[in-house]
C-alpha cells in the first residue's frame, strides 16, 4: 500500500483537463463501491492498493490535488466560499472499484467521484510560476540500478528517511513536487529503474529554527543522489475551482 504525503508526496502535470473534461468526469471511470463521511480529527492522508483508496480525513484540497496530480499553487477558489471549503472541512474517503485497478486508475475515479459527490467543476488559465528541472549532476548518478521487477516501493525509514526500490526517475521528480510545493519535471535522460534512499537528518538546524524542507532537499539530492534540482520559471496550467459543495449523502 502507498502513502501520501512523503517527506511532511504527486504528479507534476503542467497541462490540466478542460471545464468540458471535469463536466465529461461524471461518465468517466468511478468506483463500484465508496462511503464519504466528515471527519475532521487531522491526518490529511491518503493511502492506496490495488483497486482500493483510502482517504483519512484530507481536505478536499488535498484530494483534487492528489486526483489531478497538482501542487497548492496551482489551485485556487473564484470565490471566498469555494476558497474556504478546499481547505476547511475534512473527509474519510472508503472506495473500490470492480478490479484490481492500479493508482492511475484510481486517480481517475477519484476525479469522478469529486464531480459526482462534491460538485466539482473548474476552468484552467495560465500562470508564471517557478517550477524545478531534475538534472543528471556534473559528476554523475550515485544511484544502484534496480536488480529486480515489479512496481516501484516507498518505505519511510524514519520522518525524515526514505527508500524507494525500483524507482524511475519520472516516479522520483512526482514524490519530489509535493516536498518542494511547485512541479518538478525530470529531465535526468536516466531510462532505468533504481533502488536508494534519501535522508534529509544530516541538514536539520542545530536549534529550533524551522527546517526549510525544499532547501535541504536540493542539498541532499546532489550530495546522495549525483542529481541536481534546477529552478525555473514557466508558464502552467492553474485549476480555477468555479463550484465545490459538501457532498451528496452515501
Amino acid at each position: 500500500m502507498k502513502n501520501y504525503p512523503l517527506f511532511m508526496s504527486a504528479l507534476a502535470l503542467l497541462v490540466l483537463p478542460s471545464y468540458a473534461t471535469a463536466q465529461a468526469a461524471l461518465d468517466s471511470p468511478a468506483f463500484e463501491v465508496a462511503s464519504v463521511k466528515r471527519n475532521p480529527s487531522g491526518g490529511n492522508r491518503i493511502e492506496v492498493a490495488p483497486g482500493r483508496l483510502s482517504v483519512t480525513s484530507a481536505t478536499l484540497a488535498t484530494c483534487i490535488k492528489w486526483a489531478y496530480g497538482v501542487q497548492d499553487r496551482q489551485i485556487s477558489g473564484t470565490n471566498s466560499s469555494v476558497s474556504d471549503l478546499l481547505n476547511s472541512e475534512r473527509y474519510d474517503i472508503m472506495a473500490k472499484s470492480q478490479e484490481l485497478d492500479p493508482e492511475s486508475q484510481l486517480r481517475l475515479m477519484l476525479r469522478t467521484l469529486l464531480a459526482q459527490r462534491f460538485g466539482l467543476r473548474f476552468h484552467k488559465q495560465k500562470t508564471e510560476t517557478r517550477i524545478f528541472a531534475l538534472l543528471v549532476d556534473r559528476n554523475g548518478p550515485k544511484m544502484i540500478p534496480s536488480p529486480g521487477d515489479g512496481d516501484s516501493q516507498q518505505q519511510a525509514q524514519s520522518r525524515m528517511m526514505r527508500q524507494w526500490k525500483r524507482t524511475t526517475m519520472k516516479q522520483l521528480a512526482e514524490t519530489l513536487s509535493e516536498a518542494m510545493e511547485t512541479p518538478v519535471l525530470d529531465e535526468t535522460g536516466l531510462p532505468a529503474r533504481y533502488d536508494f534512499s534519501l535522508n534529509l537528518t544530516p541538514y536539520l538546524p542545530a536549534n529550533d529554527e524551522r527546517p526549510d524542507i525544499a532547501g535541504m532537499m536540493v542539498t541532499a539530492i546532489r550530495e546522495q543522489l549525483g542529481l541536481k534540482l534546477e529552478s525555473r520559471r514557466v508558464a502552467v496550467d492553474v485549476m480555477v475551482i468555479d463550484r465545490l459543495e459538501k457532498p451528496s449523502p452515501n
